[in-house]
């Protein structure tokens, strides 16, 4: 179980909008709280933690994506690309789905860390197809 937050910090947390999840035993699984009015006798409060901002590609940890909104500039995978990725402006909402069908980054930075880890993944089962 990833790490997990006292009930005063779920408190402040969730009022300061940042994204909560709580782990039902029963289904083992995580769910998001936000949706939810903050009820602490609904779920164990010792169960709680801040939602992963990472996501795992293969064997490397890199920043998760995030849904952009009108107006947003982002960044996203562009496989024609000579750097893999490339940056779009969200004009509107049909914009939007066409470009964050596999993600959208806030920075450079990350959609690089992202594009590194698909070729390091897609170099390794290269190298493992041709070694059959």
């Amino acid at each position: 179980m990833s790490e997990l937050i006292s009930g005063k910090e779920v408190k402040l947390a969730w009022a300061n909008g940042e994204e909560l999840e709580f782990y039902s035993e029963e289904l083992d699984k995580w769910f998001g709280l936000n949706d939810e009015p903050f009820m602490s006798d609904v779920f164990d409060i010792r169960k709680v933690r801040l939602k992963p901002r990472t996501i795992m590609i293969g064997d490397v940890e890199v920043p998760a994506p995030f849904e952009p909104k009108e107006g947003d500039y982002f960044y996203v995978i562009f496989p024609t690309s000579f750097t893999g990725y490339t940056e779009v402006f969200a004009e509107n909402q049909k914009n939007l789905e066409c470009f964050t069908k596999f993600g959208a980054w806030r920075t450079e930075e990350q959609i690089r860390q992202v594009v590194a880890a698909l070729r390091k993944l897609f170099k390794g089962e290269r190298n493992e197809k041709n070694a059959d």
